[in-house]
């Protein structure tokens, strides 16, 4: 007699940083990067997760429950707020969003996320549409969000019959409107992979503020959230945002973000982070101008995910930085 088959269904919330520089020291030189960042919520977890969210942004002392005060309270507008990392120079938004990061790294089971950086200068261009195009970015964008979807999906949820997302909520940008993104990723994976299915055939573009029409009450604090974690791994990495909070935020993450950068695959690790968080980065050399056919063209082409890069962050915790660094 057959088994039961296991299977799953989830909910994707996803951001972006583009084009983010990064400052090469003692050459004087600039990368840029893309990120993905993708939050997985089974719909198991999503309403002890919204719930801990939500609650979280209460900053009275004790805190409360969400909307739990007995008369009106003065702070509740201010703290129903959109989060966002670049707006956290704001107290309230700062004081949220620490509150957010605590709890990620308190959490051991419910929060899973991938975040793909893509490093633009070492990408050949001419491989992602026709020379003449202006726009490459979205192709690059488009091509590389499949592979990141692909990636998390198969990596944390592979013990699973049937992987079901039932939406990929991203937030609203540019992407919105390019002729393929909506829905390549979807389609492609749906024809290739025989236990992955999608209950929509189309991303939702939502508003990150929960405010807003086009936003929604419970899904746009989840990109909130993703775009929290994906600013403070992206400050780690690149340390341009050096205000008081930003610094402070990221610092808080630190002990976390270090451990999954440079162990990821730390089955014993206190965060128990294995499986269910991970950042990849993407080329690891540069291929440009290579021969194609030849050895070593084709050895590098099959590494070129990898996970590990120096954290600025670190040098500057630790009273590193030189004068090479700014």
């Amino acid at each position: 007699m057959e088994t039961d088959k296991k299977s799953i269904i989830l909910n994707l919330y996803c951001d972006e940083i583009k084009e983010y520089p990064l400052k090469i020291p003692f050459i004087n030189t600039f990368e840029k990067w893309t990120y993905i960042g993708m939050l997985i919520v089974p719909e198991f977890i999503s309403d002890k997760l919204y719930k801990d969210l939500i609650n979280l942004r209460c900053l009275s002392q004790p805190p409360k429950p969400w909307g739990s005060c007995s008369e009106p309270c003065p702070y509740h507008n201010l703290n129903n707020t959109e989060i966002h990392y670049q707006n956290t120079d704001d107290s309230i938004k700062y004081k949220i969003a620490s509150n957010w990061v605590k709890y990620w790294l308190d959490d051991r089971e419910n929060i899973y996320f991938y975040i793909l950086g893509i490093n633009l200068t070492k990408l050949d261009l001419d491989k992602f549409g026709p020379k003449k195009q202006k726009d490459k970015h979205s192709t690059i964008y488009n091509r590389f969000f499949r592979t990141a979807l692909k990636r998390a999906l198969k990596t944390y949820f592979r013990d699973y019959d049937n992987i079901i997302v039932k939406n990929i909520f991203h937030d609203k940008g540019n992407a919105e409107y390019h002729e393929y993104f909506p829905w390549h990723s979807i389609y492609k994976l749906q024809s290739e992979e025989d236990k992955i299915y999608f209950a929509n055939n189309h991303i939702k573009f939502i508003n990150s503020d929960h405010r807003k029409p086009d936003g929604d009450p419970v899904h746009s604090q989840f990109i909130q959230f993703i775009n929290i974690i994906l600013g403070c791994f992206a400050n780690s990495l690149h340390l341009n945002a050096t205000s008081k909070n930003k610094y402070s935020l990221t610092v808080s993450a630190f002990p976390i973000i270090s451990r999954i950068i440079k162990n990821p695959n730390n089955l014993n690790s206190r965060y128990n982070y294995y499986k269910r968080q991970m950042v990849q980065f993407f080329p690891k050399e540069d291929l440009k101008g290579m021969d194609e056919q030849s050895l070593e063209y084709r050895y590098k082409k099959l590494n070129q995910f990898y996970t590990n890069r120096e954290l600025p962050i670190e040098r500057k915790i630790n009273g590193q930085l030189s004068i090479f660094d700014f």
